[in-house]
């Protein structure tokens, strides 16, 4: 860190084929102001330059949140159009996180509220801590969650269970959270980087084009009818067939050893 040059509030780091974007600004439980947005567009902008990537895990820096969303204290100085357009401005973000070709983990390791949930649901996977909360609470201040949280809550676990959170603004323990499908896995709190970074090796260490291909594929299923999904499906997967990396994994399996995927 430069001295008199404030550290970056999403911090990007890249070991191996798995990358971790922490978020950075724990004494505020992870808040997203402005210069959190710049954070993570910048981010995301260096993910997308890493082509060796292959899996990628989200967490929040500190013990307490994961992030709590939005930044409340800053919000009140920003006039309506302001704060919309900041609302846009993360929404954008997790379009684009939501969109990036390889799978990303979301690694929950405290509260995960408004916004701070808004991200993980644009995750792959959520794994929580067993000390985490989780919530869509915007109602409770009159309004909604404006950075696409509804929309893909709905996809997600359904109209019932999405209408329960977005209309009660509950918060939600960890595994009261795991039986209604707003998180995937809950571990120990203590094992939650361990375990994130287990999972993220093991996606990484699969064909990186026959893992891209399905998670195109689940996503698509989500917007389209059952014919346009299978047509999809075919059109994925036939070119696998053909490709360096599955002739790979077949050698590898035949000779009992890893296989040395390529992504070719």
């Amino acid at each position: 860190m430069t001295p008199g040059v404030p550290e970056a509030e999403v911090l990007l780091t890249v070991d191996g084929a798995v990358a971790t974007l922490t978020l950075n600004r724990p004494a505020a439980m992870n808040a997203m102001g402005r210069r959190f947005a710049e954070g993570l567009e910048q981010a995301l902008r260096d993910l997308r330059a890493r082509p060796g990537v292959r899996a990628v895990v989200v967490t929040g820096a500190g013990e307490r949140a994961f992030s709590v969303g939005g930044d409340i204290k800053e919000r009140g100085a920003m006039t309506l159009e302001e704060r919309w357009s900041h609302a846009l401005r993360l929404g954008r973000c997790f379009d684009e996180l939501e969109a990036l070709a390889v799978p990303v983990i979301a690694a929950i390791n405290g509260y995960a509220l408004g916004g701070g949930m808004e991200l993980a649901v644009a995750c792959d996977i959520r794994l929580a801590s067993d000390r985490a909360e989780v919530g869509l609470t915007e109602v409770r201040i009159g309004v909604f969650p404006g950075a696409g949280g509804p929309a893909r809550l709905t996809r997600l676990v359904g109209k019932g269970v999405a209408k329960l959170v977005l209309l009660s603004g509950r918060r939600f323990p960890a595994r009261q959270a795991a039986e209604l499908g707003l998180v995937d896995l809950v571990v120990p709190h203590a094992e939650l980087a361990t375990a994130a970074r287990a999972l993220a090796d093991e996606i990484a260490a699969n064909g990186p084009l026959a893992v891209q291909a399905v998670k195109r594929l689940v996503n698509a299923c989500y917007e389209a009818d059952l014919v346009s999904c299978l047509e999809l499906a075919r059109a994925l997967r036939q070119p696998l067939d053909h490709t360096e990396d599955m002739r790979e994994g077949v050698r590898a399996f035949e000779e009992r050893r890893p296989p040395r995927f390529q992504g070719r």
